[in-house]
Order: C-alpha cells, then sequence, then structure tokens
C-alpha cells in the first residue's frame, strides 16, 4: 500500500515554502514601490519635456512661417503690377493679383481676395503716390495644414491644437501652451490615453522585474533550503516508520496509545461514546504452515484493505501485531460496535485470497468514565479471549460495569 504523506512533513514544508515567501515579498515589495514611484515619476517628467519642446519647436515654425508670409506680403506691395492696378483702378486686376498671391488687399476701403476667418494676420502699409493708401495682409490659416507644418518630424504622439486668448483651460491630456501672434496660442499635448498606457508600461516593467527577482530569489531560498527539506524528510520518514506497519501500511501499535488516548480524551470532553473492536485471524498459523509466510502476507494486506474499507470516516485501523487488528470507533455504543464488529466477521469469512480462506474472532468494548488506554484494551482483549474459547468465528462482548471505589 503507498504511503501516505504525513500531515506534519506537509505542515512544515507549507511553513517554510510561506516563511521563505514572506521574508522575500517584504523587501521586493517596498523595493519595487520605490522603483515605481521613481520611475512613474521619470515618466511625467519625460512627457512634460517632450510636449514642452513639441510646442517651442511649433511656436519656432510658426513665427518663421509667419515672418514668410510678412515678407511676401512686403514684396507685394511694390510690386509695379499692383501699383499700376492701384493706379488704373482695375478692380478685376487686384482681385486676381491678392488670389493668385493669396494675400488679402484693402485698399481705399475695398478688400480684395479671400479673407480667412481663422487666421492669424501680419498687415503690411500699402503706399502710393507718396501716401498711405491701405495694406497688404498676410494670413496664416490655423487649420489642420498649418498644425501639419508646425508638428513636422516631431514625436508621433504629441497633438497640437491652436487656442484662442481667454479660452477655457484644456482637458485635453498633459500638455504645454504657448503664445503666437495676434492672441492666438498652441498647445502641444499627449493625450490622456497615451499617458496612462506610458504609465501602465512603467508600473508593467517595474511589476515584471519584482516578478523575476522573487522568482530567484525563492530559487536561490529553495536551493539553500534543499538540506533543510530534506532533514524534515528525513524526520517524517522515520516519524512514519515509527507509527505505520510496514507489510500493511495501517497504523501500529505505538501509534494506536497515541490515537486512542487522544480519542478518549476526545469522548470524556464531548461526553461522547467510545468503542474498540479487537479482531484475531483464526488459525492463521495453519494457512503459514499450508501457503508458506508469503502468502500469509498476502492474506494480511487483503485484509487490512477489506478492514479499511469497511471502516467509517473517522474509524481508525490498526496493526496491533501479527494477525491481530483493532478498529477504534469513536461515537459508537456497545451494539453499534457489536454490528459492526459482526460484518467485519462475515466479509472476512466469505472472503478468498487465491486458495486461502480464514475466519475471525472479535472482541468488542466500549469506554467507561475513568478507563486509560490499557484498560480499554484490556477489556477489547478479554472479549477477544472469551470469543476464542467459546469456538471462534464468533464476536463476544466485554461485560462492564462501574468499577468499585478504591477501599
Amino acid at each position: 500500500m503507498p504511503r501516505r504523506a504525513s500531515p506534519l512533513g506537509i505542515g512544515l514544508r507549507l511553513r517554510l515554502m510561506l516563511t521563505l515567501t514572506a521574508v522575500a515579498m517584504f523587501p521586493i515589495a517596498f523595493v519595487s514601490y520605490v522603483i515605481v514611484r521613481d520611475e512613474v515619476r521619470n515618466v511625467t517628467r519625460s512627457i512634460d519635456f517632450e510636449v514642452h519642446e513639441a510646442a517651442l519647436s511649433a511656436q519656432a515654425r510658426f513665427t518663421r512661417l509667419l515672418d514668410r508670409r510678412e515678407l511676401h506680403a512686403l514684396a507685394a506691395a511694390s510690386s509695379p503690377r499692383l501699383q499700376a492696378a492701384i493706379h488704373g483702378h482695375a478692380t478685376t486686376s487686384l482681385e486676381q493679383f491678392a488670389r493668385r498671391n493669396d494675400l488679402l488687399l484693402e485698399v481705399d476701403g475695398h478688400t480684395y481676395g479671400q479673407r480667412l476667418d481663422h487666421a492669424v494676420k501680419a498687415p503690411v502699409q500699402l503706399v502710393s503716390g507718396g501716401k498711405a493708401i491701405g495694406s497688404v495682409v498676410a494670413q496664416v490659416p490655423l487649420d489642420d495644414a498649418t498644425r501639419r507644418q508646425l508638428s513636422a518630424g516631431d514625436a508621433k504622439d504629441v497633438r497640437l491644437a491652436f487656442v484662442r486668448a481667454g479660452a477655457a483651460p484644456a482637458k485635453d491630456g498633459r500638455g504645454v501652451t504657448l503664445p503666437l501672434a495676434g492672441g492666438t496660442s498652441v498647445r502641444a499635448f499627449l493625450p490622456g490615453g497615451v499617458v496612462s498606457h506610458r504609465r501602465n508600461a512603467a508600473y508593467v516593467r517595474v511589476v515584471e522585474a519584482g516578478l523575476l527577482a522573487l522568482a530567484g530569489l525563492m530559487l536561490f531560498t529553495l536551493v539553500l533550503a534543499r538540506p533543510l527539506l530534506r532533514a524534515f524528510r528525513w524526520t517524517e520518514e522515520q516519524a512514519s516508520e515509527a507509527r505505520i506497519d510496514a507489510l500493511t501500511g495501517l497504523a501500529n501499535r505505538r501509534a494506536l496509545e497515541e490515537i486512542l488516548a487522544a480519542e478518549i480524551s476526545r469522548a470524556h470532553r464531548f461526553a461522547h461514546q467510545l468503542a474498540v473492536v479487537l479482531l484475531d485471524l483464526d488459525r492463521f498459523k495453519e494457512i503459514n504452515d499450508s501457503f508458506g509466510h508469503a502468502a500469509g502476507d498476502v492474506m494480511l494486506r487483503a485484509v487490512s484493505r477489506l478492514l479499511i474499507s469497511l471502516a467509517r470516516q473517522g474509524d481508525t485501523v490498526v496493526r496491533w501485531g501479527g494477525e491481530e487488528f483493532v478498529v477504534v470507533l469513536p461515537e459508537t455504543d456497545l451494539a453499534g460496535a457489536q454490528r459492526f464488529a459482526e460484518r467485519l466477521r462475515r466479509t472476512i469469512e466469505a472472503q478468498q485470497v487465491g486458495d486461502m480462506r480464514t475466519s475471525a474472532s472479535c472482541g468488542v468494548a466500549t469506554m467507561l468514565p475513568d478507563d486509560t488506554v490499557e484498560a480499554l484494551l484490556g477489556a477489547a482483549d478479554q472479549a477477544l479471549y472469551q470469543a476464542k474459547s467459546n469456538g471462534r468465528n464468533r464476536t463476544e462482548s466485554a461485560v462492564r460495569g462501574p468499577r468499585p471505589a478504591a477501599a
């Protein structure tokens, strides 16, 4: 029968591994917390630097773009063609000139070209005949095309937006706003989803590093703990060998004394009844003489399995020694123990192992209030002796009453 792992040994291993895990987790958790805090702070600083650089770059590009448009307007203002159209009052030529050069002309109270509503304007004075007659206006539209020009080459996650003076504060993520011309500002920002993703990535990196460190530390401590586990295992095996019968795998006589003492104490505490059945195989020596000791061992193992199959959960089956077995029956009265013993006896009598058959004699005893382990087993042994004397293959019960008081 396979040997079961001792609950004591399993408990020692679990406590050892839990202790090692706790010892390893606390410093790693603290270090991980410090690293996460610094990593998130670094991610935030990186985001602030990135958006600030993008805002500065956009501001510089917009200034250069507006300067080019203003120089173009200045050159157009002194153009002979424009001057000729003004002198000739050629409105059609003025309109064509304005649209061809993407400018807005304001001459003598008249406007030529397309006026953009959302644009930054840079007017250049228009002089003709030595006097000011209007202006040539350069326009930089605040549209998607201009935004693409301002963000060319910057980080792909950074977004740009034009903001009018006096507008409500933006809630589009983490960003920086810098002024442009004409009461307009540019805002460079990272969307909230991108910011969260980067911070979460920092958390994941630290958690992965912490888990790897924990796994490495646990592996290291496990290697160091192998001698200790080996000592525990050896102690467990020694204890198991001292408490378990090697042939049948049942508890042995030494274990019975501990188990029965605990059951007697529990029966007293909770006012439960307790019974034991002492069972002896009849004429077992004849099996050894006829079939050999190896066959006798086979019969003992077969009877052991049969006893375990018939016992209830909570009952204890013990090999008392030789061909004798004991079954401890908690919370069982005399009648219940007698029925159980008879069921054992009839089943063993009907059992055939190869060409071998045997029978059993059973002695039943129940606990008295002042019983000890020796007294209870002694009563069952007397009942077993009575069964043997009365012809074997039968069940006898110990007739017990309150013990007389000591003189």
